[in-house]
């Protein structure tokens, strides 16, 4: 039963040790070593006597609290229900609406900031007065069928990444006319 073999690597580590005089950590060289013996404990160690020395064990237990008198005691938790089976056709179709009503609300957000819906409300829906939800309602078909034409026909001449900004902007006339319709026509339902 030999020491294990020594590789290489280890026998280069050793050598460099060496050479720059390196100890492991709180080792000293041979010249300062300290050969006195550390002093005895004062006190037994806290894992001789089962404990620290500074605690005193009660000498009366406590007493019993009626809420956890002895007996049995028996804790019913109820099962966790199950999760809810979720349709994947029903979640797509979710999925879609939120993104159809965030990209149309936000087309009738800029037809607003860039001044299409005054023009819609001040130019068209006020003149005609008690027909105007018939008339807001063909202009944003008007405009749905006209952006829908400009985008098949003109949007393969773009990239294909470029396709979805384009059909956006386009609907943007639209989304507008829906909500000058919606809010300044007579009997219109929100």
């Amino acid at each position: 039963m030999g020491a294990p073999p020594v590789d290489g690597q280890e026998l280069r580590a050793r050598a460099y040790l060496r050479a720059h005089q390196a100890r492991p950590f709180g080792h000293d060289t041979p010249e300062e070593a300290d050969m006195t013996a550390p002093p005895p404990p004062e006190e037994p160690r806290w894992w001789e006597t089962g404990g620290p020395v500074d605690e005193q064990q009660p000498a009366v237990p406590p007493p019993v609290d009626q809420g956890s008198a002895p007996g049995v005691h028996v804790h019913i938790v109820p099962p966790t229900p199950p999760a809810p089976a979720v349709d994947p056709a029903a979640a797509d179709r979710q999925r879609r609406a939120r993104r159809w009503v965030a990209a149309h609300g936000a087309a009738a957000g800029t037809g607003w900031t860039f001044g299409l819906y005054d023009a819609i409300t001040h130019g068209l829906l006020e003149p005609v007065g008690r027909g105007a939800t018939p008339a807001g309602l063909a202009l944003a078909a008007f405009a749905y069928a006209g952006a829908e034409f400009v985008g098949e026909r003109y949007g393969r001449v773009l990239p294909r990444r470029w396709r979805p900004a384009l059909l956006w902007v386009l609907r943007i006339p639209m989304a507008t006319a829906l909500l000058a319709t919606a809010l300044h026509a007579p009997y219109a339902l929100i």
